[in-house]
């Protein structure tokens, strides 16, 4: 033992452990004379970063850092959609349920009270006009010749809604607009109805024959009629699709012709007194006024020189 003392390679390995034990000491007695952490890592950055970068996956309960490490896999994720829950029976998902090859759908959603079994997304839409719808219109509420009109019926859409009637129940309406405000109409029309809001009919003006008077006489919502301005010669909004008139008998048409009021249609006068109460009256209260003007649409209820409480049109 005394020789391997004295053994020079014995020596140095002694004189290195001494060394590293007084290494040791003082680190200790220098922490404690106060080096921070912020210290430390300032001295040895690459170090503290590493730990700052991995910290969170020390975090993790044993097990999980792999999940966290990884995206599902194109497998998983399908496998998920396999495992969605079916829709009610009756009721197609929004992807299965196809809308018209040329409509734009707009679609309401299950806050509708839409019949259980009705498609949604079939609902609410606008299209641009099939030829049986053409053939439907043309002569009647469109000129016989496209030469002899000032929109054409590219410009035009027919426009499918839903609405809650008088009664309460819904019904489906048709409407044929100007492209401009097709998306505003079914917007409107989707509220309202959300809403419950009430309309006794909405059909196109050419179930009447054209004829504005026995329209708004029956109390029908329409929209495009090429006409004129009721006592002028001069093309009517309706005549371009901007305008559409809600609920008429309820809300008429009040003018002068010689100075002598005329109220119209015929036998809706107790209507025009607009400080009644009565029901389906459109002020500035009423929620159809609140849409269409939120939707930037100017209300015949507002005009100086004649009344139309009936009337709303968009100048785009």
């Amino acid at each position: 033992m005394k020789n391997a003392a004295n053994n020079p390679a014995v020596k140095g390995i002694i004189l290195i452990a001494v060394i590293i034990l007084l290494i040791g000491v003082l680190t200790k007695v220098r922490n404690a004379a106060g080096e921070t952490l912020a210290d430390y890592a300032q001295k040895n950055p690459e170090t503290a970063l590493a730990r700052s970068e991995n910290s969170w996956r020390d975090a993790l309960p044993a097990g999980r850092e792999q999940d966290a490490q990884t995206q599902p896999s194109e497998e998983q994720e399908r496998t998920a959609e396999s495992q969605a829950p079916e829709p009610p029976e009756g009721r197609e998902s929004a992807a299965e349920s196809e809308p018209p090859e040329n409509a734009a759908v707009q679609g309401a959603d299950d806050e509708s009270p839409m019949p259980e079994d009705a498609d949604p997304a079939l609902q609410f839409y606008a299209a641009e006009l099939t030829p049986q719808q053409i053939e439907r219109i043309r002569g009647i509420s469109y000129p016989a010749e496209d030469a002899d009109a000032k929109i054409s019926l590219s410009e035009l859409r027919y426009v499918h809604v839903l609405y809650a009637d008088f009664d309460g129940n819904t019904a489906e309406g048709e409407l044929i607009c100007n492209e401009k405000i097709a998306g505003d109409l079914l917007e409107i029309f989707e509220e309202l109805y959300r809403n419950d809001y009430r309309i006794e009919k909405i059909r196109l003006i050419d179930e009447y024959d054209g004829d504005d008077t026995a329209s708004i006489t029956d109390n029908n919502t329409s929209c495009f009629n090429y006409r004129v301005v009721e006592g002028t010669t001069r093309l009517s909004n309706h005549a371009y699709g901007l305008a559409i008139d809600i609920n008429p008998f309820y809300n008429p048409y009040v003018h002068y012709v010689d100075g002598r009021e005329v109220i119209s249609p015929e036998g809706s006068e107790a209507y025009a007194d607009r400080s009644a109460s009565f029901p389906y009256k459109i002020d500035r209260e009423d929620l159809c006024y609140r849409l269409f003007t939120e939707h930037g649409f100017t209300w015949g209820g507002e005009w100086n020189s004649v009344k139309d409480y009936q009337h709303f049109e968009k100048k785009p």
